[in-house]
């Protein structure tokens, strides 16, 4: 009996100690990251032990290349719609931003109580937009989203870079050609090169300005009118619009060609009823007697 009291106490003791050892690797585990990368990337209000959680916060990750968006909407007191409308779109464009679209809808009455607009604000920027809505305003949704750009960037860069070594090295043979035929030949080397260069550049334009401008809708409706959802275009929808906008196009170039053409038709049609009407004409007209 003895023997089994032994062993089963120093069971007991060695279980303790492994659990004991085991606590204090999971507590010093945890604590790492608190020291380290969660106090980098953790806003500067937060790492400083700010107690304020009103105020709207929005981070950017190092190195990372983000298109940011953000819908927000807000309800406004009644019969001050337009009013605050206008103050949206105002504040937008005394920060640098622009407007993209926008959308009203009128009550019943026919008084305009609710609606949306999408603005291109700059991006370091938005958040001091969202804080400084004015007090009457009152938030009911608030949602964030972003698409990271990053590897665009890398790959865009690098396409951008060989195209110019490329340029470089056909300019350098150019300036040494001395046949006609290799002049030719490197010139339209020089023009395909030329041609991929400032694609590439548009789309490093395009990219770089999708990361510095984000998108906010802000969705607006008097309080006890019906709340607009800024409803994004789905495929279908797209599809349609985009198949009227092509009819619309290959319409008006057919119309402009039939109205350009039309003076040269009706001199035509005026020249082969002349043509067609002279001869008869001088049938008809009797010959003189001898």
């Amino acid at each position: 009996m003895s023997i089994r009291h032994a062993v089963a106490g120093t069971l007991v003791v060695a279980g303790g100690v492994v659990l004991t050892s085991c606590a204090s690797t999971s507590a010093s585990t945890a604590a790492a990251p608190a020291d380290g990368n969660a106090i980098v990337n953790a806003p500067a209000h937060a790492a400083a032990g700010s107690a304020s959680t009103a105020a709207i916060t929005v981070g950017t990750p190092p190195t990372a290349d983000l298109q940011r968006s953000v819908r927000a909407a807000y309800t406004v007191p009644s019969r001050t719609f337009l009013a605050s409308f206008d103050g949206v779109i105002a504040r937008a464009v005394g920060l640098g931003g622009y407007v993209s679209s926008s959308e009203t809808q009128p009550a019943r009455d026919g008084r305009i109580v609710s609606g949306s607009v999408t603005l291109a604000i700059p991006v370091t920027d938005i958040a001091a937009f969202l804080n400084g809505m004015p007090p009457t305003f009152t938030a009911s949704a608030i949602d964030f989203s972003s698409v990271d750009h990053t590897a665009q960037f890398v790959d865009v860069n690098a396409e951008l870079v060989s195209a110019h070594a490329q340029l470089h090295a056909l300019d350098a043979l150019l300036s040494n050609a001395t046949s006609l035929g290799d002049i030719t030949t490197l010139e339209q080397q020089i023009e395909t090169v030329q041609v991929q260069v400032d694609t590439d550049q548009g789309e490093l334009n395009g990219l770089t300005a999708s990361v510095e401008m984000a998108m906010a809708t802000i969705v607006l409706s008097e309080r006890g009118a019906p709340q607009v959802e800024a409803v994004l275009p789905g495929p279908l929808s797209s599809g349609l619009s985009g198949g009227w906008h092509n009819a619309a196009l290959v319409t008006g170039a057919v119309v402009d060609g039939i109205v350009t053409a039309l003076p040269v038709l009706v001199i035509a049609a005026l020249a082969l009823a002349v043509w067609r009407w002279m001869p008869r004409r001088l049938r008809r007209t009797p010959r003189p007697t001898p």
